[in-house]
């Protein structure tokens, strides 16, 4: 139990460890499960494990709902960014190119009219 309780001050201290350090705690949940099943005060010596547990959940709902809100931004960006592109080198020859044709086109319409 002492090992489990220096590994949740160590989370608690810097969260961004907590990827880590729960492969530590998983493992020594699995190890001595049946010591830890069987001890009558081993809920009172975790509280304070159960209390880190508490609040990572009560700030899981804001995390995803922030996730959501940048994900959708950065594809309103994206979609944004796709819209108002500039143009390549090659389509603004086509462009060009097209542009050409309808004058001549144009010019060629009006000598035979005229």
């Amino acid at each position: 139990i002492p090992l489990i309780l220096a590994i949740t001050e160590k989370i608690e201290a810097k969260p961004s460890r907590g990827g880590e350090l729960n492969i530590w705690l998983r493992q020594l949940f699995i190890t001595h499960r049946s010591y830890l099943l069987s001890s009558p005060d081993v809920a009172a010596q975790l509280q304070p494990l159960y209390k880190l547990i508490d609040m990572q959940l009560n700030n899981y709902p804001k995390l995803t709902k922030l996730q959501g809100k940048l994900e959708l931004l950065l594809q309103e960006k994206k979609s944004d960014e796709e819209v108002v592109a500039p143009l390549s080198p090659v389509s603004m020859e086509e462009e060009e190119e097209e542009e050409d044709e309808d004058i001549i086109e144009s010019e060629e319409s009006d000598a035979m009219s005229g």
